[in-house]
């Protein structure tokens, strides 16, 4: 009897310390907090006197130790023409070279080109037979659309050279007006062995290329596309093993949702979950997934031996405004894990929260929390709190994600520098992780604006996000 009371004692001290471990862990996730800074600001000029401008930051990467950002100018009226003391640049992508370094120009496209809407980096493993290189061969991609002053204009791929720092186009189809290539997707055939690079059109067609160092840009790009017949190619992911791309809905019949790629020598793109199509008066946003990224399932799934690593898709919708959760295990079964309109409304002690509810615009960035090791998601988000014409309201937010499927709120703001009121930073378009070895992972970047079909000029931003605590950020204070 003693014997069996002592057990039943230990059994319980230990679920009381793993609940007070557990909570400790909780309360060191909870003050993962980041300080802002204004980090560049759209209007400004370069070291060289090279004018950097844009309406929105579309995308931030980190590469080699450097970062760049990719500028959009659209609804930058009138297009093509000077505005004010402003010359009109066309698609930028800029580069910081170190943690103090300042920004500058890496590439300007052209006056023809609108957005450089998708940014990659890319490492091929094979060549065009799937032979296996000796070692992997690098590159940027940039995807820029056309302003398209002339129709047919080509959908391109630009490559950085990494020994050269030249960018070279390559022509990846012949689209209509206002086309372009929107994101880009990485993946080895597991029957052929070819590392192949896909590019995502904006009129809806996935296009397959390999790597060819004899080709322009070192890409070749297949005449035919893969798939065709949907809406905005907007992003793609590899979840285990597989890549899945997802593509906006057209009204009627199954054009459009989240397709798996079945590999081989004659490859296919299978349409695994169709949502709900939504009539709009303008624009796609309510039929289109954003931000497609694989995580760790962390609700463990039936069949599934804990000893096998299993990934689940999460995937964002800005009507009704949540992040689903798709299981490959379950045929693809789809739950809603966050209602983002909700859950900011709890954080702002509202009802109901009205407005846009656009997220991930790119990725759901992977970070890991120094000191705890818990692996957590950046989320940009656009949502409006009720006075958000006002400061400190007219910042931009994010949410994080913990592994356990829990959501915090985050806002862009610096209060040092305090937007003025009637203007804002909208949207959190993009986030990336500090590449400089000096920020010792304790460092975040953050870019966004969404014009959301209205005139804007020179609201792209950049603002660094710094890990409270840390030594750069004290430093900075």
């Amino acid at each position: 009897m003693r014997t069996r009371c002592l057990i039943l004692y230990l059994l319980a001290l230990s679920a009381g310390l793993t609940a007070a471990i557990a909570g400790e862990d909780r309360g060191q996730a909870a003050a993962l907090k980041l300080r802002f800074v204004q980090e560049w600001r759209s209007g400004t000029r370069d070291a060289s006197g090279e004018f950097m401008a844009g309406t929105e930051t579309m995308r931030l990467l980190g590469y080699k130790g450097k970062l760049y950002a990719s500028l959009g100018d659209w609804m930058d009226v009138p297009y093509g023409k000077a505005k004010g003391d402003n010359p009109w640049t066309g698609a930028q992508v800029l580069v910081k070279e170190s943690a103090e370094g300042p920004w500058r120009i890496a590439v300007c496209f052209g006056e023809s080109y609108l957005r450089t809407e998708a940014l990659a980096a890319l490492a091929f493993t094979t060549d065009a037979k799937g032979v296996t290189l000796a070692n992997p061969v690098t590159m940027l991609a940039a995807g820029p659309s056309d302003v398209n002053l002339e129709a047919g204009a080509h959908a391109t791929v630009w490559t950085r050279d990494d020994a050269t720092g030249k960018w070279t186009k390559t022509e990846v189809a012949r689209e209509p007006r206002q086309a372009g290539v929107r994101s880009f997707g990485s993946h080895v055939d597991k029957v052929t062995h070819v590392h192949h690079v896909f590019a995502g059109v904006s009129r809806g067609e996935i296009y397959r290329g390999v790597y060819d160092p004899a080709a322009a840009g070192k890409l070749r790009w297949e005449h035919e596309p893969e798939l065709s017949g949907t809406g905005r190619v907007m992003c793609f992911t590899e979840c285990n093993g597989d890549l899945y791309a997802a593509a906006g809905l057209k009204e009627g019949g199954d054009t459009g949702g989240l397709y798996r790629r079945v590999d081989g020598s004659q490859p296919k793109w299978g349409l695994v979950y169709r949502w709900p199509y939504t009539p709009v008066v303008k624009g796609d946003e309510a039929n289109i997934m954003r931000g497609l990224t694989a995580v760790s399932d962390a609700h463990g799934s039936a069949g599934i031996s804990p000893a096998t690593a299993h990934q689940v898709l999460l995937g964002t919708r800005a009507h009704p405004g949540v992040v689903e959760r798709i299981d490959p295990a379950k045929d693809h079964a789809v739950s809603v894990e966050l209602d983002i309109k909700a859950r900011f409304a709890k954080e702002w002690g509202l009802a109901e929260l009205r407005g846009p509810a656009l997220s991930a615009y790119n990725r759901m960035v992977p970070f890991g929390v120094p000191g705890s090791g818990e692996l957590v998601h950046f989320i940009g988000v656009w949502v409006n709190h009720p006075d958000h014409r006002t400061p400190p309201h007219n910042g931009a937010y994010y949410l994080v994600r913990r592994q356990d499927g829990h959501y915090d709120c985050g806002t862009v703001y610096d209060r040092e520098h305090p937007m003025a009121a009637g203007r804002g930073l909208v949207a959190t378009r993009t986030i990336e992780v500090s590449p400089f070895p000096e920020d010792r992972g304790r460092v975040l970047y953050f870019g966004g604006y969404d014009c959301a079909s209205q005139e804007s000029h020179n609201t792209a931003w950049i603002y660094k996000g710094l890990l409270e605590g840390s030594a750069r950020g004290q430093g900075e204070r």
